[in-house]
């Protein structure tokens, strides 16, 4: 768990309306709200990557031991069977599996929370679609199971009697696999605004893959005497949502702060000084604001390439960011692997983040780091279109790998030579823990930081670039 100093929450919560946020599948799906609601809380980001297996999760910690522990057993269940089921393979030209796990805030009040855990998978050939809902009452530590918010059984005889007119549009659509219980193996449990109860399943799970996730809706009216008051609380929550530590007094919304960037230091000249950069992945995050304080104290500059999922979570944080006068480069919006994806989702994982980070902070990118530096023409294509060098690096600490500080300081200080560009992650406390060390020990061989932008000179749209002068 984080022990960092929470951001402060926002008042008044609000649907979000980013495509990137918006759940997708066969039926109706339950909208999820803007994190903003949440930001008091800290959110821990597990990350995990390489040149083969690709792993990216993300989720929220509420600092109490067993919402905690449930939330995190099933990410961390979820990468384990994913890295048992598909190792990494043999054959350097074989396609690299990947997991992506992100999270969406569902519903929210003092005495019941949401989530969903919102996953995709490739293995090979395969693609697929996952989530899982989680329920819980953050005022006293309580994990709802599926089974406490509804009779489960009547829930699961309506299922069954909604198949076939459902199979209209699902044709594949089959429950029986599922036995007398379908209620009992869905992975979504959610309301919509009006009240309906909306069960959702995996892709592949009761239907033909093609179908993607599939889900079916049980109206409002008939699910009434269906639930439990766990239930109630739970549909309320979802249709009338309110910041989890509203009180009747609370203050109406403030305006989002209009951020005024603090002058970059002063312009260095790499032909003559021994210029590096030092670059920080998949933030902003619970230990940004320390790491902002280490680099304040050595009066270095840095480039932080922020996930667009991450700027919505820590808004202020990525102000902070800016108004430092750091610089801020894109890293999508969820961390996939951009090479497999179409030109169309390339561009929508881009422009969002570029929106979202010029929204918040007021600055506008100019560079793109693609997750696990994974680039292909297509990529590069699509960083032009949209005005963004790409930015690689030639210094790997390894941190996201070893989780330790002293082996992040000595990589960075071993491999670190002129013009190089270091890849750190301020989602790591160790990471970040090692970032003073890194500093002196550079300083010391005579190394000067600037930002990546400084060090390439002028880097172009749809470049790549690894090392600068």
């Amino acid at each position: 768990m984080s022990s960092s100093t929470p951001e402060p929450p926002s008042p008044t919560p609000s649907v979000t309306t980013a495509a990137e946020t918006a759940l997708t599948g066969n039926g109706d799906v339950p909208q999820v709200l803007d994190p903003d609601l949440l930001e008091h809380l800290p959110v821990t980001v597990h990350s995990q990557s390489g040149y083969q297996q690709r792993i990216f999760a993300t989720w929220p910690e509420f600092g109490k031991p067993k919402i905690d522990a449930a939330i995190r057993g099933y990410y961390l269940s979820t990468i384990k069977q994913f890295e048992q089921d598909y190792p990494q393979p043999t054959d350097p030209e074989a396609p690299s599996p990947e997991l992506n796990l992100d999270w969406h805030l569902l519903a929210a009040s003092p005495s019941m929370i949401g989530i969903v855990a919102d996953g995709y998978q490739f293995a090979g050939a395969d693609a697929s679609d996952l989530w899982h809902s989680m329920w819980f009452d953050p005022s006293t530590d309580t994990v709802y199971q599926p089974a406490d918010l509804v009779n489960s059984y009547a829930v699961s005889t309506a299922l069954v009697g909604l198949e076939p007119s459902r199979r209209t549009m699902v044709t594949t659509l089959d429950l029986s696999p599922l036995g007398s219980n379908p209620y009992g193996a869905a992975t979504l449990v959610a309301f919509t605004g009006n009240g309906d109860l909306i069960v959702g399943f995996d892709e592949c799970q009761v239907a033909a893959c093609v179908e993607d996730r599939v889900t079916m809706t049980i109206p409002a009216t008939t699910v009434a005497p269906m639930l439990t008051a766990a239930g109630k609380r739970a549909q309320a929550a979802e249709m009338d949502p309110v910041d989890p530590t509203t009180t009747a007094s609370a203050s109406s919304p403030s305006p989002v702060p209009v951020v005024t960037p603090q002058p970059t230091a002063k312009k260095v000249n790499c032909k003559k000084l021994k210029c590096v950069a030092i670059t920080f992945d998949d933030g902003p995050g619970a230990y940004t604001k320390q790491l902002l304080g280490y680099l304040k104290a050595g009066n270095v500059p840095a480039t932080f390439f922020m996930l667009g999922q991450q700027v919505d979570t820590y808004p202020s944080t990525a102000r902070a960011v800016a108004k430092a006068g750091h610089e801020i480069g894109v890293h999508t919006w969820s961390h996939r692997d951009l090479t497999r994806l179409s030109p169309i989702q390339i561009d929508k994982e881009i422009t969002s983040t570029v929106d979202i980070i010029r929204n918040e902070t007021g600055v506008t990118p100019t560079l793109l780091r693609p997750p696990y530096g994974a680039v292909n023409s297509t990529v590069r294509k699509e960083a032009r279109k949209a005005g963004l060098a790409v930015v690689l690096w030639n210094v790997d600490t390894l941190d996201w790998k070893t989780r330790s500080t002293p082996k992040t300081v000595k990589a960075a200080l071993r491999d670190t030579r002129r013009g190089s560009i270091i890849l750190l992650h301020d989602i790591h406390k160790t990471s970040v823990a090692a970032v003073p060390d890194i500093i002196a020990g550079l300083q010391a061989k005579g190394y000067t930081f600037v930002t990546v932008t400084d060090l390439l000179g002028n880097p172009q749209p749809g470049v790549m670039y690894r090392y600068g002068r």
